[in-house]
């Protein structure tokens, strides 16, 4: 009996924890590739305002995903797949937006994003009435009326179209000229960006930082450190390999999500950018950075070495902190201009 009851356990608790795996796959964030991707009718909107607006967000340096840039047979996958690899998307409603089964996908496929990984999203209503959406009337509803699906499916479409305008957007109604409301939009994504975007600078100067005073810190202790004082030395070549080891990782992580390769070059082998194999990946400041950590970190473990044989450190002062200080500092304000 406590037999069975123990398998019962276990069988529960596997089960449980497959779910939660499962779950946790499910809802953990895609590597974004795009910062907008804009869902849009294109007999109403691609030749006046998409193309404005799009024109703008990339003026900004705002990576944008129309779907017609690309060839013809991967449109529509590739446009489903852009969606879940994109911060922000923008649907614009339009007259004739409802007879088009692609752009209703590519709503429900918008806000199922949303709901896994909290994408934002900004619905445009381009001369067309909420109500008329809501409630698929007016010259929304007729065109949306030609659709001859399945009941299921189109209950799910006008669940979309409910919650879609109900989010926080931009009309046609409010604002008639078309260039402001561009431009409106444009500095209203720009500034989402760049709230999505603060957590990732504070970690990156956080990084510097740390990384800033394990550098000073173990080159101050490497001074203190004599024969009679070791652990000193030993506490500074410690400090400075953890320095180093999160300069590798840093640089590991970034040519990961670059998706850099690996090339055999004359006179050194480097990782390159997969779409510029003629461009070297990582900065000259980041290199000066890494160059300087094994530098230090070589320096400290030579002064560790002659203390731990009972002799003075041959090396009475290292400019390699300074040097790494300014090597990662320049490689941030290079990243920000």
């Amino acid at each position: 009996m406590q037999h069975r009851i123990r398998v019962k356990v276990i069988i529960r608790w596997s089960e449980k924890k497959k779910d939660w795996s499962l779950k946790k796959k499910k809802n953990s964030m895609p590597k974004m590739k795009h910062d907008v991707f804009i869902s849009f009718r294109s007999k109403d909107t691609r030749d006046n305002f998409v193309s404005h607006l799009s024109g703008c967000l990339r003026r900004k340096r705002i990576k944008t995903f129309l779907y017609d840039e690309l060839p013809n047979e991967e449109r529509y996958e590739g446009s489903l797949k852009a969606i879940e690899v994109s911060r922000i998307s923008v649907i614009v409603f339009s007259e004739n937006f409802g007879d088009s089964k692609w752009c209703l996908d590519e709503v429900v496929t918008i806000l199922k994003c949303k709901e896994r990984f909290g994408q934002i999203v900004i619905p445009v209503l381009y001369h067309v009435d909420p109500l008329d959406i809501e409630n698929q009337t007016g010259s929304f509803g007729d065109a949306f009326g030609k659709r001859r699906d399945k009941p299921e499916q189109l209950q799910e479409w006008k669940d979309g179209f409910e919650e879609a305008i109900n989010l926080p957007g931009w009309s046609t109604a409010h604002l008639r000229n078309e260039e402001m409301l561009v431009n409106q939009i444009a500095r209203d994504i720009e500034n989402k960006l760049l709230r999505a975007s603060r957590a990732k600078v504070i970690i990156e100067w956080s990084l510097v930082i740390a990384n800033l005073i394990l550098e000073i810190a173990s080159s101050v202790v490497d001074q203190i450190s004599s024969p009679h004082k070791p652990l000193y030395a030993l506490a500074a070549m410690s400090m400075s390999l953890l320095s180093c080891i999160l300069c590798l990782v840093d640089l590991l992580h970034k040519g990961r999500v670059e998706r850099v390769l690996w090339k055999w070059t004359w006179p050194i082998p480097w990782f390159y950018y997969p779409t510029q194999r003629s461009h070297r990946f990582g900065s000259f400041p980041e290199m000066v950075g890494l160059l300087c950590a094994l530098c230090q970190t070589t320096t400290t473990a030579v002064s560790y070495s002659f203390i731990t044989h009972g002799d003075d450190s041959p090396i009475k002062f290292s400019i390699w902190p300074v040097m790494f200080a300014l090597g990662l500092l320049c490689s941030l304000l290079i990243k920000r201009s």
